[in-house]
């Protein structure tokens, strides 16, 4: 998951929609369905995105930059631990296997998964070499929200028992 970039470039300010703004947190939000996975869901969010935060319970990143308890050091493959959802930010973007990994990973311990991905590169953009489509995808996401700026979202249900 190295990715040629430092963390400082990861911590810094993007441009929208590099980074999600609150309408996009807000959909992040109404995908998660807190009310359908429980009050006191988990949420693992997968990366250190700022705006994110406040809908996580915990964080996964190799190279964390971001000073919150909620935070451990590891890469998103490597998860087992088991979680009522997971978020994440691009994640898909930086390549193609990572991107069937993190769906993979999700599907053994998580009952959702809901990720914003880019759909064609940005001019702002330093790595990204995936731009997925739905199809893409062995298992498919239940819901695709496409948006003309250059992303999409995609919700994945995994089990449905509680």
């Amino acid at each position: 998951m190295t990715s040629g970039v430092d963390r400082d470039y990861w911590a810094g300010e993007h441009p929208r929609p590099m980074s999600p703004d609150a309408a996009d947190v807000a959909i992040y939000s109404e995908l998660l369905d807190r009310p359908e996975l429980g009050r006191d869901s988990s949420v693992l969010l997968l990366g250190n995105t700022p705006a994110l935060f406040d809908l996580c319970t915990s964080a996964l990143d190799i190279d964390p930059f971001i000073d919150d308890p909620r935070v451990t050091l590891g890469d998103w493959r490597d998860n087992t631990t088991t979680y009522d959802a997971m978020v994440g930010d691009g994640v898909f973007n930086m390549d193609e296997a990572l991107a069937h990994d993190i769906v993979n990973m999700a599907s053994r311990y998580s009952r959702r998964l809901v990720v914003r991905s880019f759909t064609r590169k940005l001019p702002p953009m330093r790595i990204a070499s995936f731009f997925p489509a739905p199809g893409d995808f062995r298992i498919v996401p239940e819901v695709v929200r496409p948006f003309d700026e250059g992303y999409a979202f995609y919700r994945w249900d995994f089990r449905t028992e509680s």
